[in-house]
């Protein structure tokens, strides 16, 4: 399985020093666009955190952004709608912390996976260590990051 990564993964990984967890759990890409708006002076070293992780930067087409824009709607934005375009049309799973991404995602029968999933994996995979996943659960609710109280309390009983 290839990942595609959703700049609001990204961000929220920043929080927590974890970016680079990512290419470690399976191959991950993000597309430029992607990259672009993960510029940002609130989090200045998260591109090239990015880039050092061994994230794969895939360039994209004025064909790709004019697919995607077609099949916009709702809370979804049209770079959303790229990464959910070539992850369908290369069989890749969404990497997204957003719910309209994962709700269209569904819709579309695209692979999605989140914040939850990657935690596992990481704990799974032997990639971190539980004590720096439990402070991964801690920090995110203090940045605005919201997950389900119960998958965080079966989380928390998974690291413990």
């Amino acid at each position: 399985m290839i990942l595609l990564a959703d700049t609001s993964i990204l961000i929220d990984l920043e929080h927590v020093g974890g970016v680079a967890v990512l290419p470690r759990i399976a191959p991950c890409e993000i597309l430029d666009v992607v990259l672009a708006e993960c510029e940002h002076a609130s989090q200045p070293e998260l591109v090239q955190n990015i880039k050092q992780s061994g994230i794969t930067v895939v360039e994209t087409s004025i064909d790709l952004a004019s697919r995607a824009s077609n099949l916009r709607r709702g809370g979804v934005s049209t770079i959303d709608m790229m990464t959910l375009c070539h992850a369908k049309e290369r069989g890749h799973a969404v990497l997204a912390g957003d719910r309209p991404l994962r709700e269209r995602c569904k819709e579309e029968g695209v692979e999605f996976r989140g914040s939850i999933w990657i935690v596992e994996e990481a704990h799974r995979l032997q990639i971190l260590k539980a004590a720096e996943l439990l402070r991964w659960l801690m920090v995110w609710p203090t940045v605005g990051r919201r997950l389900p109280t119960d998958e965080l309390e079966r989380l928390r009983q998974l690291l413990s």
